[in-house]
């Protein structure tokens, strides 16, 4: 019917680094050859991060469902989340309410709901609604306090339907959407630097939460999947190369904080509270 709804795209130009030799290069110019294992272990880092990113905006959408929310979820940091107050204007013509940028984790949040009740706009959440509408953007640029030699760029657009299901006891929340991402990593290490950018069509479906998500904050089943492709280009002070990877990458939810990242041949074990990629193999 009406409920579910189209996913949103956002576009960014790829960076162009042209290639530069001399003919002495071969000879005193390192390696830029990056080994498969290292660019899986890097891919993992960045998937993962963005996959529990994802379980983290669930989180601040339902906190946002008051008139006025504070804006927290679980694996980050409140000092970076800040102590925001969200107020929304609406709803339009179609139902839709749109919510103030805030910051979160040093990033822009842009987001908009829409709450049904059976076929009618709902004003707000309340024991009718049945199922929410959400579409958010997220962009900005951040650098991990676990890793100062890594910096992230992000340009994601998401759409989302959260349905409720008060036929179980307790209540269950179970979210299904889509999204497409055109983020970039960059890592600086002796010598050379390596920045990946991304381009990923993002697929969440039944991710289900119990009620109430103070008590079960971790999502009980469902799965978030990830086809990404990503540029890699490695520089150094005199040359770069380039070369094009594409993973899949998936996540199945069991109601704890760790879960198993599968992407590529590659599986890891990823803490959704933390957001950290081990235990690649």
């Amino acid at each position: 019917m009406h409920r579910n709804i189209l996913s949103c795209t956002a576009g960014v130009a790829l960076l162009a680094i042209g290639l530069a030799a001399c003919s002495s290069d071969s000879v005193v110019s390192p390696d830029l050859t990056l080994p498969d294992s290292e660019v899986n272990l890097s891919m993992a880092s960045d998937v993962g991060d963005a996959m529990a990113t994802s379980v983290d905006l669930m989180s601040a959408d339902e906190d946002s469902y008051a008139s006025a929310a504070r804006i927290t979820a679980p694996g980050v940091n409140a000092a970076l989340a800040g102590d925001v107050t969200v107020q929304c204007s609406g709803p339009d013509n179609d139902g839709w309410f749109t919510c103030d940028k805030t910051t979160w984790r040093g990033l822009d949040l842009l987001r908009q709901k829409r709450f049904w009740e059976g076929t009618s706009f709902g004003l707000g959440f309340n024991a009718r609604t049945d199922s929410v509408n959400h579409r958010r953007t997220l962009t900005g640029s951040f650098t991990p306090a676990w890793n100062t030699a890594r910096t992230i760029w992000v340009n994601r657009a998401d759409t989302a339907t959260m349905r409720v299901n008060r036929a179980v006891t307790p209540v269950q929340h179970a979210w299904d959407g889509t999204g497409q991402r055109h983020d970039s990593t960059m890592y600086i290490r002796t010598n050379r630097t390596r920045v990946f950018h991304y381009t990923a069509y993002d697929t969440v479906t039944a991710v289900t939460f119990d009620m109430p998500r103070s008590q079960y904050v971790w999502p009980l089943s469902g799965s978030i999947v990830h086809n990404v492709t990503a540029l890699l280009t490695v520089q150094s002070s005199t040359r770069s190369s380039s070369r094009t990877v594409t993973r899949r990458a998936e996540v199945i939810f069991n109601g704890t904080p760790n879960v198993t990242l599968d992407i590529g041949d590659l599986t890891c074990d990823l803490d959704l509270e933390t957001h950290a990629v081990t235990n690649c193999h």
